[in-house]
């Protein structure tokens, strides 16, 4: 309830009681990618002050650090993973989400697999 009145706008506390929990997560997950937007906003000004500044390498030779803005701040990675996390059949577009993903899948069939053979086997070989 907290949450409502404090980042979705509400002021009734009955139209907050009539919400249904899915569109409560709606509304949050929208909030949320809301403030992903401000973040990069504030990251692209960020962005321009220390693109000017930030080097690597030595001091004959500095690179700059950052060569895109995404190597800084990559909005569409970030909500690739909001997404990811509130929608079940959410498809990310970005290849670090989908490796991730694909990595979290198949670490948990390992640990399934574990179990498994745990389980079959009495106690671990």
């Amino acid at each position: 309830m907290l949450n409502s009145l404090a980042y979705l706008g509400f002021s009734d506390i009955r139209k907050i009681e009539d919400m249904t929990f899915a569109e409560y997560n709606l509304r949050i997950e929208a909030h949320q990618l809301k403030q992903i937007k401000e973040q990069e906003k504030l990251a692209l000004l960020a962005w321009f002050n220390q693109s000017v500044q930030a080097t690597t390498g030595n001091a004959k030779h500095p690179k700059p650090k950052y060569r895109k803005f995404t190597d800084f701040f990559d909005s569409l990675e970030m909500i690739d993973e909001l997404r990811d996390e509130f929608e079940l059949d959410y498809q990310p577009r970005t290849q670090k989400v989908k490796d991730k993903k694909r990595r979290d899948l198949i670490n948990a069939r390992l640990a399934e697999f574990e179990m498994m053979r745990r389980g079959s086997h009495g106690a671990e070989l």
